[in-house]
C-alpha cells in the first residue's frame, strides 16, 4: 500500500512561498513537488497580515503584494487550490485553554501553540506512519516545541528538505 505525505504550513512557510527570504527556494521547490497541504485560518490570516506589513514597509512592491495575496487565495479557494484550511475547534474554550498551556510551556504565541494542538487533534491527526502530518516552519522555537511534543517538523531555516524518497501511489503504478 502506498502513502501520501501530509503537511501543515505555518505563517513563516506560507510567506516564503511569495517573498524571497532564507529558505524560500527550498519551500517553493518542496511545495511544487508535494500535493497535500493544510494550514489553519490563523496562519492564513497572519500570512495576509505579514504580506501587508512587507508592502507597507516597502519590502515588496504593490504589484508583488497583490500578486502574492491573489495567489494565496487561489491556493486555498481558487483555480489552483492546493492548500486546505483546518479550523480545528478554533473557537472552543477548552481548546483555547490547551493552546494557552502550550504557549506558557514553550513560551510561544497563541497562533504557534495552536499549531501544536492542530497536530494533536486536527483533521489530519488520525494519520500514522509516513502519512502522519508534518509541520513546515521557519520558526526554530516552534520547531523545537513540535519536536518535544513528538511530532514531525521541518525547520526550513536549519534543515535540508525532508523525505527525499518519492511516495508510492498504487493507482498510478498499476499496469
Amino acid at each position: 500500500m502506498g502513502w501520501i505525505r501530509t503537511h501543515y504550513l505555518d505563517t513563516s512557510a506560507l510567506v516564503k512561498l511569495f517573498v524571497d527570504e532564507k529558505g524560500s527556494e527550498s519551500v517553493r521547490c518542496y511545495f511544487n513537488k508535494q500535493t497535500v497541504f493544510y494550514t489553519t485560518s490563523l496562519c492564513f490570516a497572519e500570512t495576509l497580515g505579514v504580506l501587508k506589513t512587507k508592502y507597507r514597509h516597502k519590502h515588496i512592491t504593490q504589484q508583488k503584494y497583490l500578486h502574492a495575496c491573489s495567489t494565496l487565495m487561489a491556493y486555498v479557494a481558487g483555480e489552483r487550490e492546493k492548500i486546505a484550511i483546518d479550523d480545528f475547534e478554533i473557537a472552543n474554550r477548552e481548546t483555547y485553554l490547551e493552546v494557552e498551556e502550550l504557549a506558557k510551556k514553550y513560551k510561544l504565541d497563541i497562533s504557534d501553540a495552536f499549531q501544536i494542538v492542530t497536530l494533536k487533534r486536527g483533521y489530519l491527526s488520525a494519520l500514522r506512519g509516513k502519512s502522519k502530518p508534518m509541520l513546515i516552519t521557519g520558526d526554530s522555537k516552534l520547531a523545537d516545541a513540535i519536536h518535544q511534543e513528538k511530532f514531525e517538523v521541518w525547520d526550513i531555516t536549519k534543515e535540508p528538505e525532508p523525505y527525499k524518497e518519492r511516495p508510492v501511489y498504487p493507482h498510478l503504478n498499476a499496469p
